[in-house]
């Protein structure tokens, strides 16, 4: 499965590391699934802050552009509803979302665009799949 792309060409990275887009842009990239693995570690981590996770871990995607863009986010299987939900951690990406004018709107704010961005796409069941296929699921 893929996010949804009507191009696949993106912008040159800046000195700093960072892609800078904005938000309208990232829907007309591609990405696909990199991978997603289990980490008891993190769910230690999650259920010590009385997050009722089941299972946890991270899933990383990429575009087929050059340069690569990255997103990676953590994730967390909720203990009652077995839904798989985004974890309060945050998403990360070598992106740097802009505004209109060409000003970053921090790393705070570019990684809650993209957990809501994340919420339009059906990711949980490529993740599963992925973490169905190794050797040991969470």
């Amino acid at each position: 499965m893929q996010f949804q792309s009507s191009r696949n060409q993106a912008p040159a990275k800046s000195p700093d590391g960072y892609i800078r887009l904005r938000l309208a842009s990232l829907n007309a990239l591609s990405f696909v699934h990199l991978f997603s693995e289990c980490d008891t570690g993190f769910l230690r981590e999650l259920q010590a802050q009385t997050i009722p996770a089941i299972a946890a871990g991270f899933s990383e995607w990429k575009t087929m552009t050059d340069p690569v863009i990255s997103i990676g986010w953590g994730w967390f299987i909720h203990g009652d509803s077995e839904c798989m939900l985004l974890a309060p951690d945050g998403v990360r990406s070598n992106v740097m979302l802009i505004d209109a004018h060409g000003y970053d709107l921090g790393s705070q704010r570019t990684s809650t665009l993209f957990g809501t961005w994340l919420s339009s796409f059906e990711w949980q069941s490529v993740v599963t799949v992925a973490l169905n296929e190794v050797i040991t699921p969470c």
